[in-house]
């Protein structure tokens, strides 16, 4: 089997996690015998990353919308393109009719009206817009996180007879538990739509308690201004250096208004920390709504007096984040190919 993969960006650039996804899928690919070779933007100069053969367009990832005849050039020789929203998805849907060749696209992110509280009134409805645009078509298979992303497609108009959910994956071996402090620990970027201000608000609020912020992105600053004492910003971590962190937190929060599933939520399930989120998966601790400050507070201040309860929740939740791997993951992936390949 060959298959072409199509993402705005890949390793070693790297703007967030949909280039995670999109390395794991690919590094798994090619280590269960499909060949793949995968199209991105960047230096041309980088003819591959870790074995990866890569083909990298210098223009701006956004451009990737219009590289249709980039994608013709280089799936002519492929059975299956593996598409990516958001920028790369509607130029591989042309490409492949053009080709008459299936098209599967992996939708890392579906917000629909919640364009609008991330990015107001007039850049939100574009926002929804292009989603929409990109999305709504005739691909051969779509597939999603979970089935809360999955069902905000359907209300795009995605047929749900198309769509596939498959869970993403962590590496089992790089989490781990140590002995509990008590802080309260985000990982992630540094955006809007990622309820930082909630959290920051709230921590105001419990001056009692730790706050520890890992990751970057466009609202560091703006948010290191309004943020009291008691909340301390570690910057990009990555490695051992990262799993110590997850390793020794008590308390895990992604007060996120939009997520199609949340990897660090299941790295901190992994490393035995109890879950506060908006994110509805399965895990021991609460589930907030967005942007509800008192249930936030109060989860969060729970959790932090009533020590023995997290600690029991932690361990729960180390046994839950078992179930997801990387490799299933990659083997659902086939399963789909397989399916349109037919």
């Amino acid at each position: 089997m060959k298959v072409l993969i199509t993402h705005e960006l890949f390793p070693p650039d790297f703007s967030g996690g949909g280039e995670k996804i999109v390395y794991k899928l690919a590094t798994g690919l090619k280590q269960k015998g499909v060949e793949i070779k995968v199209l991105t933007t960047g230096d041309p100069r980088i003819k591959e990353f870790e074995g990866i053969p890569t083909v990298r367009l210098p223009i701006n990832r956004y451009l990737m919308n219009f590289a249709v005849p980039s994608v013709c050039k280089h799936a002519k020789d492929v059975d299956l393109i593996q598409a990516n929203n958001y920028n790369a998805c509607f130029s591989s849907y042309l490409a492949g009719k053009i080709l008459k060749k299936p098209v599967v696209c992996l939708v890392h992110g579906v917000y629909g009206d919640k364009w609008l509280k991330m990015r107001g009134p007039i850049f939100g409805r574009l926002s929804k817009k292009i989603e929409k645009f990109q999305l709504v078509h005739d691909y051969d298979k779509f597939i999603f996180y979970s089935d809360f992303a999955r069902d905000e497609a359907v209300k795009l108009g995605i047929p749900e007879q198309k769509t596939k959910v498959i869970c993403l994956g962590i590496d089992q071996k790089k989490f781990y538990s140590k002995k509990k402090e008590w802080y309260v620990l985000y990982v992630g970027r540094l955006a809007k739509q990622k309820g930082l201000d909630n959290l920051i608000e709230v921590a105001k609020e419990l001056p009692y308690v730790r706050f520890k912020i890992v990751g970057r992105g466009e609202d560091e600053e703006r948010l290191k201004k309004i943020s009291p004492k008691n909340v301390e910003f570690l910057g990009f971590k990555k490695g051992k250096e990262l799993s110590d962190i997850y390793a020794h937190a008590a308390v895990f929060c992604l007060p996120s208004l939009a997520e199609t599933f949340g990897i660090v939520q299941i790295e901190a399930m992994a490393s035995g920390c109890a879950i506060v989120s908006t994110v509805p998966i399965d895990y021991e601790g609460f589930h907030v709504e967005y942007g509800n400050n008192e249930q936030l507070k109060n989860a969060i201040e729970y959790l932090i007096k009533n020590k023995k309860e997290t600690l029991k929740m932690g361990r729960v939740n180390k046994k839950k984040s078992k179930k997801y791997s990387w490799d299933k993951f990659v083997d659902g992936v086939i399963e789909v190919y397989s399916e349109v390949l037919v």
